[in-house]
């Protein structure tokens, strides 16, 4: 089981530091988060209603992205995201008004556990990676053009709705995939600490892309580590993990300025 978690703890870490790459390049952070508590809403519901929580998170994960593609381009992205995942988890909370069952199933959404993951999990993670890879590959330079600037990008005739609409659905998968064994908070840090490093430490579209995902890995094996080590809860121990190495390593690029 430990071989499964450590496996897990990669594959996951990987598709999400890949994931935040475009997240912070696009200042996303926000509508990730929203996505990742929208579907709380719906996992809530899903339970009460005696559904597959999954199933439910699904569903409001993808309303939430449906939402933000169809309304944010004409009104301001943020209150679109704030009033819609406000919505579909206010939903989740007037469902658990009326439930009377094991509550842990549901936290561990909120705050996720490991223990949950199976090689199902490992297996749908590694075919998103691969199918996200496949489409960066291939559109690698008409995707550094929009990344860079949607602006030009409209100059040269690159479909900026379309890619905005697989972006937000691709973060929106990656939600759904990991957020039962990750949780919604790690997931959100994740979705954002290590594009951050990434910038910081590295320059260069490639090698700030590859090295988010590398620096995510690093998280997540090293939370696990820790949480293992000590008996720590695996999705608080990473996000703790991730923000102090955040802060180290800003207070140290601070300093080595400061001196120049």
């Amino acid at each position: 089981m430990i071989t499964l978690h450590v496996i897990t703890a990669l594959v996951g870490g990987l598709l999400l530091g890949l994931a935040s790459f475009f997240v912070v390049s696009k200042n996303m952070a926000f509508a990730t988060t929203g996505v990742a508590h929208a579907m709380f809403g719906g996992i809530a519901l899903a339970v009460v209603a005696g559904m597959n929580p999954q199933i439910g998170g699904m569903a409001f994960g993808l309303l939430m992205g449906l939402g933000m593609f169809l309304f944010g381009r004409r009104l301001p992205q943020d209150a679109v995201i704030g009033l819609t995942f406000s919505f579909l988890m206010s939903v989740g909370a007037i469902a658990l008004r009326f439930y009377r069952g094991y509550a842990n199933l549901l936290w561990s959404y909120m705050f996720g556990n490991i223990t949950l993951a199976t090689w199902s999990d490992v297996f749908a993670a590694l075919i998103l990676l691969a199918v996200g890879s496949a489409l960066v590959g291939v559109r690698y330079d008409r995707l550094k053009v929009y990344m860079f600037s949607e602006e030009i990008a409209a100059a040269e005739k690159v479909p900026i709705n379309l890619y905005t609409g697989i972006l937000i659905l691709f973060q929106t998968l990656v939600i759904i995939l990991v957020l039962r064994i990750f949780g919604s908070i790690l997931t959100s840090s994740l979705l954002v600490v290590p594009a951050l490093l990434s910038f910081m430490l590295f320059r260069g579209f490639t090698l700030s892309l590859l090295m988010s995902g590398v620096l995510a890995v690093l998280m997540t094996l090293g939370g696990y580590a820790v949480s293992y080590t000590f008996d720590l809860p695996y999705g608080a121990t990473t996000t703790s993990l991730a923000f102090l190495v955040f802060v180290l390593v800003w207070l140290v690029r601070r300093e080595v300025w400061l001196k120049v």
